[in-house]
């Protein structure tokens, strides 16, 4: 097996926000912690506090599981007492650890990981650093083929890809605060240049957003990520799998397998950042097809009804089981 060449010292923290999926929470912390660098790696474990009675036992038992918690350099739990919510929590933590550290992984408690996705990351995170283009590194890579002749490992995508990423500090603060501005990049053309590079999805949740039908903040981050002619590095071969896809979440009842990957073995933990991957343009493509949709749900979308079509299907699939 490989072996790092990473500045150990520089390794990113990876922050972990939770609220009652024990079972999500436990798949995805026990396999982050069979990443070759989790001894080397300082884990936040950010728990919001329950926004109910019937929460506080499956918070407590969240709490219960984190605190036997071992395998990394350094655990730091950050206990809510309050219900902070989606709004408030993530984000809040999210700006005081890149205060402290300068950079951060950010992670949702369903992301589960190949033992090179710190591996991935890190050196993503060394090697772009500087670069103005750049504004995240992620882990997630959605589901493509990939060509035998391929001998890249990485991409450029012109939206984040918010299951597992990498950011720093400066270019956090380069788009944060997050505020919607939806109108003003309707007048200036953003969206319809987004439209047309692919970025349907992100410009309809961007106006749902704004109407307060649901909140989106990762289109927010995109539209503006966009707008500035940043990008994302995505890998090759996924690093993430998505186990949220199950209708448990706080922000989503979808319920399917679509974004179902095969995750990479982690053996390799060496990369190439140089060097666009040799098939860059089929991954781009074929990314664009899986969040657009075919020519119904692109339509869906213009016409603003693919979100209210969507809770409908997953309501009724939910009272069917």
């Amino acid at each position: 097996m490989e072996q790092s060449t990473l500045n150990l010292g520089k390794l990113a923290p990876v922050a972990v926000y939770t609220y009652t999926r024990h079972d999500h929470l436990v798949r995805t912390l026990e396999a982050l912690k069979r990443n070759h660098l989790a001894p080397h790696t300082v884990l936040y474990v950010v728990s919001d506090g329950p926004n109910s009675e019937a929460h506080r036992q499956q918070v407590q038992r969240v709490r219960d599981f984190v605190d036997d918690l071992s395998g990394f350099r350094e655990i730091v739990r950050v206990y809510r007492k309050e219900n902070l919510g989606l709004r408030v929590s993530p984000p809040s933590a999210e700006k005081a650890i890149l205060s402290d550290h300068g950079s951060i992984i950010n992670m949702e408690d369903d992301n589960i990981t190949s033992a090179n996705y710190l591996d991935f990351i890190n050196g993503g995170l060394q090697h772009f650093e500087h670069d103005p283009g750049v504004f995240s590194v992620c882990g997630y890579a959605p589901p493509t083929a990939v060509p035998a002749d391929e001998q890249g490992d990485f991409w450029y995508y012109p939206w984040n890809m918010s299951w597992g990423y990498g950011l720093w500090k400066a270019k956090y603060d380069a788009i944060h605060p997050l505020v919607n501005q939806y109108p003003a990049r309707r007048r200036d053309g953003s969206l319809a240049r987004q439209n047309r590079a692919g970025g349907l999805y992100i410009s309809d949740s961007l106006k749902r957003d704004f109407e307060q039908k649901k909140y989106f903040p990762d289109a927010i981050l995109c539209t503006e990520m966009f707008v500035s002619g940043a990008r994302a590095i995505v890998p090759v071969r996924s690093k993430v799998q998505n186990t949220g896809q199950d209708g448990s979440g706080q922000s989503s009842g979808l319920l399917t397998d679509k974004y179902d990957v095969r995750l990479d073995d982690g053996l390799r933990r060496q990369f190439d950042f140089a060097t666009e991957a040799r098939h860059a343009g089929a991954y781009r493509r074929a990314a664009e097809q899986l969040y657009n949709g075919g020519k119904l749900t692109r339509l869906a979308r213009r016409l603003g009804v693919f979100h209210e079509l969507s809770d409908l299907r997953a309501r009724l699939l939910a009272q069917k089981k």
